[in-house]
């Protein structure tokens, strides 16, 4: 039985942003513009930023929706690091990803995992 690529699941895991760019509603919502320009997909409705939590869990969480699915970012203010997850079913690449989160959040460290998903 083969199995049929559906789209890649990318993750990112940021250490050591700029607290002052992940801690800004505006400047995240204009990363989110440009990464999706720059993976050449579409948005599909308004991205949703809100900041919550409490202590170590305070940190806006993202929420954009593309037509071939969303993107989500997760950031946390007080160890300053930032969780992103791209998923698609039209292909990206996941350097141009890396080339953005660098130049708007300036992280220190940055891993990178790209899951195929595919069913049987």
């Amino acid at each position: 039985m083969s199995s049929e690529i559906f789209g890649l699941d990318l993750a990112v895991d940021c250490a050591e942003c700029d607290l002052d760019k992940m801690t800004n509603a505006e400047h995240i919502k204009a990363f989110v513009k440009e990464l999706v320009e720059d993976i050449d997909m579409k948005s599909f409705g308004e991205c949703v930023c809100v900041k919550f939590g409490e202590g170590k869990l305070e940190g806006f969480s993202v929420v954009q929706l593309i037509h071939t699915s969303c993107i989500t970012i997760h950031f946390q203010d007080y160890n300053r690091s930032a969780y992103f997850n791209i998923f698609s079913c039209k292909v990206f690449e996941k350097e141009v990803v890396k080339k953005c989160i660098l130049k708007w959040f300036s992280p220190k460290f940055i891993k990178m995992n790209m899951l195929v998903r595919s069913v049987p």
